[in-house]
Parts: structure tokens; C-alpha cells; sequence
């Protein structure tokens, strides 16, 4: 009778250890399929992050070449003539200087902008990494998840 007794709780016990696997098993594969999921929704956002701050570069190169032309032709009005900008042209020459000066100011708080947006892209990014790397701990050889595929 002993014998059968050891036999049950053996077999319970192997039973009881099976379904903790089981669920280990299926709780670890939800994990990672979550990790996947969030590490789906980081790569969208610092690709969209990236681009932002690409085409706000793009921009603030552009306003620049404005800036340096509307420079350009304030040197030139100033060039004229030795003793300063003649007459007839000063109207224009302080519409010219005004553009200058206001766009200075502008092409400050730009830069200001794009630091602000690149710091912030950084934070995407690197939350995107430690995702990433979180999931290859998970899967790496060796780790209960051994077997599964590796994010493409």
C-alpha cells in the first residue's frame, strides 16, 4: 500500500510540475509576443522620429541659404558706395536689414527647436534599444525561450 501511495504522489507530482511548465511556457510566449508588439510600435516611432528631424535639418538649411541671400544683398547695398547705402536705395536696404535681423531671431528658436527634437528622437531611439536588446536576452541560447525565432 505504501508503494502505491509513493507511486500517486510521483505521478501527481509529475502532473503538477507539467502544468507549471506548461504555463511557464505559455506566459513566457505571451511576454515575447508583447516585447515584439511594443519593439513593433518603438521602430515606428523613431522612424517617424528620424524622418521629423531629417526634413527639419532639410528646412533649417534651407531657411539658412534664405538667410545668407538676404545677408548677401544687405553687404551689397552696403558695397555701393564708401561713405554708406545711397539714398535712393535705403528703403530698401532697411526692409533688407529688418529681414535680416528678425530672421536671425527665428533661425535661433529653429535650432533651439531641432536640439529639442533631436534629444527627444534620442529618447525614442534608445527606448527602442532596450527593448530590442530585452528581447534578445529573452531568446538568447541557453534562456528558457531557447528555440524561439529571433524579431526580424
Amino acid at each position: 500500500m505504501n508503494l502505491r501511495w509513493v507511486a500517486v504522489l510521483v505521478l501527481l507530482a509529475s502532473a503538477v510540475l507539467a502544468v507549471r511548465s506548461l504555463a511557464d511556457r505559455r506566459r513566457t510566449a505571451r511576454e515575447i509576443s508583447e516585447l515584439r508588439d511594443d519593439i513593433y510600435v518603438a521602430r515606428v516611432a523613431t522612424d517617424s522620429c528620424r524622418n521629423a528631424v531629417a526634413y527639419a535639418e532639410m528646412s533649417l538649411r534651407r531657411f539658412g541659404d534664405a538667410v545668407d541671400s538676404v545677408r548677401g544683398q544687405v553687404r551689397s547695398l552696403e558695397a555701393l558706395d564708401e561713405r554708406g547705402v545711397p539714398e535712393e536705395r535705403y528703403d530698401e536696404y532697411m526692409r533688407l536689414f529688418n529681414a535680416y535681423n528678425d530672421s536671425v531671431a527665428l533661425w535661433d528658436d529653429r535650432v533651439a527647436k531641432l536640439r529639442a527634437d533631436e534629444a527627444a528622437c534620442r529618447s525614442v531611439i534608445e527606448r527602442h534599444n532596450l527593448l530590442a536588446d530585452s528581447l534578445r536576452r529573452r531568446l538568447r541560447p541557453g534562456s528558457r525561450e531557447e528555440g524561439s525565432k529571433p524579431v526580424p
